[in-house]
This record gives C-alpha cells, structure tokens and sequence, in this order.
C-alpha cells in the first residue's frame, strides 16, 4: 500500500499498523481458518444435490451456478458425502421432521418412522419436493 508523503499521514502510518496488527491478533484464528478451508473444499467439488429435487446427483457449473438451496459434494461408493452446509437462495421450512439421506438420495418422512443416519438434513417434504429446516447438515452421530 503506498503511503502519501506528507507530514500527518507519516506520524498517523504507524498507529494505523498497530492498530491492524491488534484487531487481526484477537480475531478467532480457528474459525477463520474453518471457514477457509471449508471454502476451499467447496469449491473443489464437482458436483451438487438440488435440494427441492433431491434424487439426483448434477454436475456443478460455475458458470452458471445453481440458485436454489442446495449441498455441494461428492457421489462415492458410499453414497453422496456434502461438503460444508447448504447454500444458495431460498426459504427454509419451520417444522422439519421429515429428512433426506444423502446415503441413498432419498426423501424419508417421519410419518413413515425409521430414524435418520448421518449424513442426512431435516426439513419438510412434500411428494418429491424437499425443502430444508436449516442450513446445516447432520454428518455425524
């Protein structure tokens, strides 16, 4: 950053240093660097779960992201496993009891009983339709 040389803005420079170097050393290091490198790990993955369409599996286009609340990650032989929580626009549902399973992609209601096994999000289903409580994910027990 360049510094104008005149009088004032020499004397105020190193306050302003000090200043910054105090507010960034009693920031909480753990949560910036989990917020970080959850970043970095979502915007590594390829491809993405649209949660009002649960079922599938689509590939991401950064080019053309998706708006709709959705979970980004990755299929594996053991089913979909979400990287960080759900993004995009959207309303959430107030009374989540039914799930979906990222294991299987499926929309389970809580009428039908069972219990959830992580990695799974509550919310509200309707038919096909899912939308979500929240924006976090179940991903252990």
């Amino acid at each position: 950053m360049p510094v104008v040389s005149n009088g004032m803005n020499n004397k105020l420079a190193p306050i302003v240093v000090l200043l910054l170097a105090a507010g960034c050393a009693t920031g909480p290091m753990t949560s910036a660097s989990t917020a970080a490198e959850d970043k970095r790990a979502i915007a590594k993955t390829t491809e993405y779960v649209l949660l009002s369409s649960p079922t599938a599996v689509r590939d991401w286009n950064a080019m053309d992201p998706e708006v709709g609340l959705h979970v980004r990650g990755t299929m594996t032989t053991h089913g979909f496993v979400p990287v960080g929580g759900v993004q995009g626009r959207g309303k959430l549902c107030t009374d989540g009891r039914d799930w979906v399973s990222f294991a299987d992609l499926r929309i389970h209601k809580a009428t039908e009983g069972g219990t959830p096994a992580a990695p799974y999000i509550l919310g509200c289903a309707s038919g096909s339709k899912f939308v979500p409580a929240s924006r976090e994910i179940v991903a252990q027990e």
